[in-house]
């Protein structure tokens, strides 16, 4: 949702040290108006649970113009025993 509302100052806090708001800004400028996608993409969501248990990997692919997209979103979230978000990161934003 930050990345169509565009609010780079709350997606800038969950970027990992290798990346710029400036990279993630240039790249979404090569692929059109970015949109909401379908409830039944978040059903979609490519992830894998760490074998300890402490979070998952996951993989989203963003939509622009009402069109799902190749540009994908490499995400980690880190939770609890109660499966609460203790930090989420995004690690990538590439083409798959």
């Amino acid at each position: 949702m930050d990345f169509v509302k565009g609010d780079f100052i709350k997606i800038k806090t969950k970027l990992i040290e290798e990346i710029t708001i400036d990279d993630i800004k240039e790249e979404l400028n090569h692929w059109g108006t970015l949109t909401y996608p379908p409830d039944e993409a978040y059903e979609k969501i490519n992830y894998i649970e760490y074998n300890d248990g402490s979070g998952y990997a996951m993989e989203f692919e963003l939509w622009f113009d009402n069109q799902l997209s190749d540009l994908t979103l490499s995400c980690e979230a880190i939770i609890d025993q109660e499966e609460r978000v203790l930090s989420f990161t995004i690690e990538n934003l590439h083409v798959l």
